[in-house]
């Protein structure tokens, strides 16, 4: 069928996710007279099928004494008596005498057609029609822009006048605005005659734009003067209004067949359209918020360009009517395309394209052809949206895992930030009660009750006399890049605490955030006669050449080191702790200033009989390092420059030495009972010398290494050898 036959008869909208369709066809009354019946219908897209579905269907016969001729326009607009959206259209009746009469009805939500509005005019509308809210009827005649409405009481005309009109419709806050052309008035005269004829259409004209709800021009300017007598439609995209300050997206169609964006009324972007006589622009946000625009043409042809690349990526012909909507209801809008290749006016509404040029396609009965005489980056389109496609998909897990990475990164800094405070307060001397995990939005990993944490009497006024003075001597020294700081603890302390340790707390700063140490502690177990290195006796590393022990063997070596001392305090012996953490992320502070804490860990027993591990901390003391000591190797061992050194100094040297060290074992037997004098090896070839305040250790000069050499029997022993990573490497 032809294009302006279906239009006169047929028209169709969209309504969230629906087909609206309206017929204008003649029936014969019973008393004889043919009239105007306007058959509806009502449909929703089946994916399964692949068709749209009859969801409702009814008719409105008009008067007998009107003759109503065409469709001559159909949309959906906003009733302002209930602010909801219905679907219109507007019907012109034949000519009687000298006069053009138009009806508008209305379709509620009860699918009932409500006469809603009919007037009459002395020329035929023509121009510019359009349906705004009210609903209200806007059209030009001439240099004229007149509305009617419900609310005006009958035809109002715009009381300026204009020489085109570009664009009638609504902006964000409910205005009507007109967007017209008009004469330049009031220019200074310039040479004309060195005027083409085009810079004289170009400089002549100017655009204005005239508010219906102000009733007067405004000040937004859209689309530089320079282009008022060359665009001839125009596509005004959601205003950005950011600190008073109008951000406009216009779309517009010049009689070259251009389609020309511009970004506060700046020309961005230009494409050439595929055909001409271009006369209406929509946009669809299709999957992945793919940008299209769409072009009409008068005589049927269909173009969709993409905002991403503004290139043609579709076209499409003989298309009647062109739809855009969420119609699978999956969340993004979907073109819809009806063909004029039915032979009937029944039959037009089923040849139909759905597609979003992407995820969905269907195609019924189509004889569309796309025109293959034109060249088209649809391949290009294809593989962009496929891309980006995978590419978004990759962005949203990315951002998904680092939301919640975020969040657990401020999770974790609100914790350690409390903490934190609440240690310097407990130093102080201050309370400072940490909230629960169900405030914090946490889960607790501890499910103990409130009175199996509860120390005892007895257990807390003990514990709390062996902490007021946990400690004898504090020191500090510098090994390699570590920084070991030592306590000698009270003989008192070790026989409340089954296992104690230290860390240190930065003393806060008020201009910088203290930054946390991460440290490492270790405890040192010595007999007023001599040294019991806290570390266990038993060989990490196997020998190069296993042999099978024999059972005795086994159970001698369980029963000597089955208990991992660094986690048991013996009475007869007294304890040295030490704490090394890294010198480096120290060095950026001049001066660094400490408090040594004292974790103090003993076993309760609560109502249930169940062991339960209590702690407390006590501060020990403050520590200082700054750059100068540093630089004058004021904390610096000497001990193994001078074995023979037996001075305090000498002492700290070697436990500053034993917990910066690694810790090697070896196992040395004889099976045939004939083991060499180790310690005549360790004088003779390795040339050791042994420590004067610890003779059981022996320094060898030529590796840089500690040995201790423990002998269990005649026959076997355990060769324990201390070193440090920066002496292997020298080696």
């Amino acid at each position: 069928m032809e294009l302006e036959s279906i239009k006169k008869n047929v028209n169709v909208t969209a309504l969230n996710g629906e087909v609206i369709s309206f017929i204008l066809s003649k029936e014969k009354h019973p008393s004889g007279k043919n009239v105007a019946v306007v058959q509806f219908r009502r449909m929703v897209f089946d994916s399964e099928s692949g068709k749209f579905m009859k969801k409702f269907a009814g008719k409105y016969v008009t008067n007998q004494k009107s003759s109503y001729s065409q469709i001559i326009a159909c949309s959906c607009t906003i009733d302002s008596r209930t602010g909801q959206n219905f679907p219109c259209i507007l019907l012109k009746k034949h000519k009687k005498g000298s006069k053009y009469g138009y009806i508008l009805l209305l379709l509620q939500n009860s699918n009932k057609i409500e006469h809603h509005l009919d007037f009459e005019l002395d020329y035929e509308m023509k121009e510019n029609l359009t349906l705004l809210t009210g609903p209200s009827v806007y059209w030009s005649c001439g240099n004229q822009v007149l509305h009617i409405s419900l609310q005006t009481n009958g035809i109002l005309s715009i009381p300026i006048s204009f020489t085109a009109v570009t664009w009638i419709g609504e902006i964000s806050d409910g205005d009507v605005i007109l967007l017209c052309a008009r004469k330049m008035a009031g220019r200074a005269k310039i040479d004309e005659a060195a005027l083409s004829k085009a810079d004289k259409q170009i400089w002549g004209s100017e655009f204005i734009t005239y508010s219906i709800k102000k009733k007067t021009l405004c000040n937004h300017h859209f689309i530089p003067n320079a282009y008022s007598t060359v665009v001839t439609h125009i596509l005004i995209c959601p205003f950005d209004d950011t600190d008073n300050q109008l951000k406009t997206t216009i779309t517009a169609i010049t009689c070259r067949n251009q389609l020309v964006m511009f970004e506060n009324c700046v020309p961005k972007n230009v494409c050439q359209l595929p055909f001409e006589d271009a006369c209406e622009i929509k946009m669809a946000t299709t999957g992945r918020e793919n940008h299209l625009f769409l072009v009409s043409s008068r005589s049927g042809s269909v173009c969709a360009v993409t905002k991403e690349s503004w290139e043609v990526v579709a076209v499409w012909q003989d298309i009647w009517s062109l739809q855009v909507d969420d119609f699978l209801g999956v969340g993004t809008e979907q073109i819809l395309l009806f063909s004029r290749g039915a032979s009937t006016i029944e039959d037009c509404l089923k040849d139909f394209i759905l597609t979003d040029l992407g995820e969905f396609s269907y195609r019924v009965n189509s004889g569309l052809a796309e025109d293959k005489g034109i060249q088209i980056n649809n391949t290009a389109h294809v593989n962009y949206h496929h891309t980006v496609q995978a590419l978004e998909a990759r962005l949203q897990s990315g951002l998904a895992s680092l939301k919640e990475l975020k969040h657990l990164l401020r999770a974790k800094e609100r914790v350690l930030l409390q903490s934190s405070k609440a240690l310097i307060n407990l130093i102080e001397g201050k309370q400072f009660p940490l909230p629960s995990a169900e405030e914090e939005g946490l889960v607790s990993l501890w499910h103990e009750e409130d009175s199996d944490l509860q120390l005892s009497t007895e257990e807390t006024c003990s514990a709390n006399q062996a902490l007021n003075h946990p400690v004898q001597k504090i020191w500090q020294r510098i090994v390699d890049g570590s920084w070991i700081v030592g306590t000698q603890i009270s003989e008192s302390t070790t026989l409340i605490f089954d296992s104690v340790s230290l860390s240190l707390v930065m003393d806060p700063d008020p201009l910088n955030t203290a930054p946390l140490i991460h440290s490492e502690s270790k405890v040192l177990k010595l007999s007023k006669s001599g040294v019991s290195p806290s570390f266990p006796q038993y060989p990490v590393e196997p020998p190069l050449k296993k042999s099978r022990l024999d059972l005795q063997d086994i159970k001698d070596l369980n029963s000597c080191h089955k208990e991992d001392p660094c986690f048991q305090i013996y009475k007869d012996l007294t304890q040295t702790i030490t704490v090394v953490t890294n010198l480096s992320p120290l060095l950026v502070f001049n001066k660094v200033h400490c408090s040594v804490l004292l974790h103090g860990m003993m076993m309760g027993s609560n109502q249930k009989t169940e062991l339960t591990k209590i702690g407390m901390i006590s501060p020990c003391g403050k520590v200082s390092l700054n750059l100068e000591d540093i630089w004058n190797e004021k904390y610096t061992t000497v001990l193994l420059q001078n074995p023979s050194l037996c001075t305090d100094q000498a002492v700290e040297d070697f436990y500053a030495i034993v917990a910066t060290s690694q810790r090697s074992y070896f196992r040395i037997f004889s099976r045939d009972y004939t083991l060499a004098p180790v310690k005549d090896w360790l004088l003779g070839p390795m040339q050791c010398e042994p420590l004067k305040i610890y003779p059981e250790y022996w320094h060898c000069f030529k590796m840089g290494l500690l040995l201790n050499w423990h002998l269990q029997n005649p026959f076997k022993g355990i060769l324990t050898v201390l070193w440090r990573l920066d002496d292997v490497k020298q080696l």
